[in-house]
């Protein structure tokens, strides 16, 4: 029996099938776009292409779909956009960016569900020996999100 596993290992066969060997790089870029595109304006647009010149993988062109009203913002960031994404390839493998205005297609989130005050309870206790109050604040968040993961209503 094998140990655990981090998701991205599993994910990124899974995803490569999907989207072939062309879109394998869109698919990773879309996963990781919170990560790579921050919290700037970056981060109110999403990937919607990704288009390299014939057999070439680099001086490729980005194009991400904006709503309306960021896209000035959106394109007056695209120098650092550019740096980041190429950072995150290792090389210089996007050229320019290309936006469509269009508002960005995100999945409705629900707002997380509040912990009973028995799960409360016992997060407190079990946290109670931690001293760092930082370090309890981040175990604590945790915490809540396991409970409200495991116990889905």
């Amino acid at each position: 029996m094998s140990g655990p596993r981090a998701l991205a290992a599993i994910v990124q066969p899974i995803a490569r099938q999907a989207l072939g060997k062309r879109h394998a790089a869109l698919g990773a870029l879309i996963a990781d776009w919170p990560a790579i595109a921050g919290d700037g304006p970056a981060g109110r647009a999403l990937p919607y292409g990704l288009s390299f010149p014939k057999g070439r993988r680099d001086g490729g062109t980005l194009t991400l779909r904006a709503d309306p009203a960021d896209a000035l913002e959106i394109q007056h960031d695209t120098p650092r956009i550019l740096d980041r994404v190429n950072g995150y390839f290792g090389y210089r493998a996007l050229h320019r960016i290309k936006l469509v205005q269009a508002p960005p297609k995100r999945s409705p989130r629900r707002p997380p569900r509040p912990l009973s005050p028995t799960e409360e309870s016992d997060l407190d206790q079990a946290l109670a020996a931690i001293d760092d109050p930082e370090l309890r604040a981040r175990l604590a968040q945790l915490g809540r999100s396991i409970y409200r993961k495991a116990n889905r209503s």
